[in-house]
């Protein structure tokens, strides 16, 4: 016999018998034609359960219970469930409990909010705690390193070496090559009112070897190998792979992190040189096609215009940029959460801060360049 249930009416009282087995298979309940019947009764005020022939039950029932309680609770009905199984009471709680707790979080948030910037500040100046605190691990590993007391897996260090520098060749050369082809055509546009092309040699030989040529490479390098020691390293943590390191007596910081700044540190100032060279191509090529320049007049103007300060200095940041990219990506690697939506955050994470940190190192080289004299 499927599942039935009834609503009959007494005065100011109604019940709702429930009769019959109540299986998701056989469930044929309109739940919302009950709560309907019940509203008939404008006058109810107490709503009773009434599960004397009531035949095997699972999950279908407590649902419809639920349903009911919740229309008595937002329309003042009482409720009364003393005939109902134990079993199912406990079920009704359960479901009731987890509403009052939602409910309870969500007002608690709410009543929190004034202390929200308070929070907020507080756990700002944690993850700065955490992370300078990963960032003197790092640099006392450095020392180890440079005292030969470190530990490095030199094979391991070759294919990282070729990863972030051989493998990443294709997509820097592209960036660069368009880079210099955009800053020359709207350098040959502005110049050309003046007479003045010849000078497009002058910008993008500068603005490659000083600037643009070591913040692309460190962008990219954010995106694609900063990102990738995150990724790589949180899910180590993940498959606790970094606690049997360290269960092993092993240094984690030496064995993962020291490697990959190493090895960014080497390949970043190779790539920015690679990028200079082709940036500073495309943009001959974008100069020659759009004006009457001809590749020794520009060669020779960029031999006039590029001074060797210009090159070091991009080199120099490059350096700089290639330490943050691999400290980051593996400070927030190593802060990952034991799960899967952890690494994603970590990645994100990593890429973002990585390249906030460029921009902030870029602007301050240029301000302290700039009181120098250089």
């Amino acid at each position: 016999m499927s599942g039935n249930a009834e609503v009959v009416f007494d005065g100011h009282n109604s019940t709702v018998v429930i009769s019959g087995e109540w299986k998701l298979l056989h469930y044929n309940i309109n739940t919302d034609a009950i709560i309907e019947k019940i509203k008939k009764n404008r006058q109810v005020g107490l709503l009773k359960i009434n599960t004397n022939n009531l035949g095997p039950w699972d999950s279908s029932l407590v649902a419809f219970l639920s349903r009911v309680r919740d229309f008595c609770s937002a329309n003042n009905i009482k409720y009364d469930i003393t005939e109902v199984p134990s079993g199912i009471k406990k079920l009704l709680e359960l479901s009731n409990s987890a509403v009052t707790e939602n409910s309870f979080v969500k007002k608690n948030e709410q009543k929190s909010s004034p202390n929200a910037f308070l929070k907020a500040t507080i756990f700002i100046l944690i993850c700065l705690k955490n992370f300078a605190y990963s960032v003197g691990e790092i640099c006392l590993s450095m020392a180890r390193f440079f005292t030969g007391n470190a530990k490095i897996r030199w094979k391991e260090f070759c294919v990282i070496i070729q990863e972030v520098g051989i493998n990443a060749l294709p997509i820097v050369s592209l960036i660069s090559f368009l880079v210099g082809i955009i800053i020359s055509f709207i350098s040959v546009l502005q110049l050309q009112k003046f007479g003045a092309s010849i000078y497009v040699a002058d910008l993008i030989g500068i603005s490659m070897m000083r600037e643009m040529g070591c913040i692309m490479t460190g962008i990219i390098m954010s995106g694609r190998t900063g990102a990738s020691f995150a990724a790589t390293i949180g899910t180590m943590i993940t498959n606790d792979e970094v606690d049997a390191l360290r269960t092993s007596g092993f240094s984690a910081v030496d064995f993962l992190t020291l490697p990959r700044v190493l090895a960014l540190t080497i390949m970043m100032p190779i790539l920015c040189i690679f990028s200079d060279f082709i940036g500073i191509f495309g943009g001959m090529v974008a100069a020659i096609s759009s004006s009457s320049l001809t590749v020794t007049q520009f060669c020779t103007q960029l031999v006039k215009a590029v001074h060797i300060k210009e090159f070091f200095i991009g080199i120099f940041k490059s350096s700089v940029f290639g330490v943050l990219i691999s400290s980051i990506g593996c400070v927030k690697g190593m802060q990952c959460d034991r799960s899967a939506e952890g690494v994603g955050v970590v990645t994100t994470s990593a890429v973002v801060s990585s390249i906030t940190a460029i921009i902030i190192a870029d602007a301050i080289f240029a301000v302290a360049f700039s009181a120098i004299g250089i």
